[in-house]
């Protein structure tokens, strides 16, 4: 490794979430002509269990459901309303397509499928369905994070002494990971609702509750140097809520920023490890190159 020290810059922050929920979606692609019942189908042979396939009756009245987008609402409230479906899964819409995600990050079912039946001949019409999100356990896919403009960090531990024949005998230091804050431009909504358990209603309003629970993910970025830029990776963190501070228009405009507390502790497993930093060499081209493709753990064998 370099002997390179000098650091100016900070780029390519990337949040990669621990445990990923599933989601697949649907599109509605044409409102009723007639009153009438369709049937959703949700088949999940894990997720679901012997519960898979469940069929749910929603019923539309073309008075009524007179654009795709108050089709969908009406299929989200009934499968939100459904004791089988709101037990694993919880669905939104965006507009016309319809988004069904589980609660929590569970290992991938490859069953999962959402369909539709016209039962009553209504003349609604959806696409077919398709997958949105992979479930996982482990780290899901780095997401870069536009904007940043800071990251500090400090060390956490505690130092002992002990004192035998007149003298400093022993010492020792834990290592409890670093505390630290993340400045941004502004947290995408997304991000922040994943990070921090808040929910995005079907009016794209970001909800917070007194019952969010945060969500663990990897930090990741890239820190200019004089003649290599150094790549980060700290394996387990948890935000707090970022502070705000907004103001009038002056005659000169400050631009506001988020900026998140962050605590990087160590991992449970995996040696305990806390982070990790790696510069480009004449033998690691491939695993820098590929640095922010994935959370990639210590090789040391």
């Amino acid at each position: 490794m370099s002997q390179n020290k000098v650091k100016f810059g900070l780029e390519q922050v990337h949040i990669a979430f621990m445990g990923v929920a599933q989601t697949e979606s649907i599109e509605v692609t044409d409102p009723p002509g007639t009153d009438g019942e369709i049937t959703i189908t949700i088949t999940a042979d894990t997720l679901l269990g012997e519960d898979s396939p469940h069929d749910i009756v929603v019923p539309l009245a073309s008075e009524t459901h007179t654009n795709v987008t108050k089709v969908a609402s009406t299929i989200v409230n009934v499968l939100n309303d459904d004791s089988v479906i709101n037990s694993v899964f919880q669905a939104r819409h965006d507009g016309g397509t319809i988004y069904l995600t589980t609660l929590v990050a569970r290992s991938n079912d490859s069953t999962l499928d959402i369909s539709f039946t016209d039962t009553a001949t209504t003349g609604a019409t959806m696409g077919t369905s398709t997958a949105v999100e992979e479930g996982a356990t482990g780290w899901g896919k780095p997401q870069a994070v536009k904007g940043a403009v800071n990251f500090s960090s400090d060390p956490e531990g505690d130092s002992s002494e002990f004192y035998a024949d007149n003298t400093k005998y022993y010492t020792h230091t834990s290592n409890n990971g670093y505390t630290g804050e993340l400045e941004i431009a502004n947290v995408p909504d997304d991000i922040l609702a994943e990070m921090l358990g808040m929910t995005i209603d079907n009016n794209d309003m970001l909800v917070e509750s007194s019952d969010d629970e945060v969500k663990e993910f990897a930090l990741m970025g890239q820190i200019q140097g004089d003649e290599r830029n150094r790549r980060f990776v700290y394996y387990r963190c948890k935000a707090s809520r970022p502070s705000e501070e907004n103001s009038t228009t002056e005659s000169s405009i400050t631009p506001s920023t988020d900026t998140v507390s962050i605590t990087m502790l160590p991992l449970e497993d995996q040696g305990k490890i806390i982070k990790g930093v790696m510069e480009l060499s004449n033998t690691n081209q491939a695993a820098y190159d590929s640095f922010f493709d994935s959370v990639t753990l210590p090789d040391v064998s």
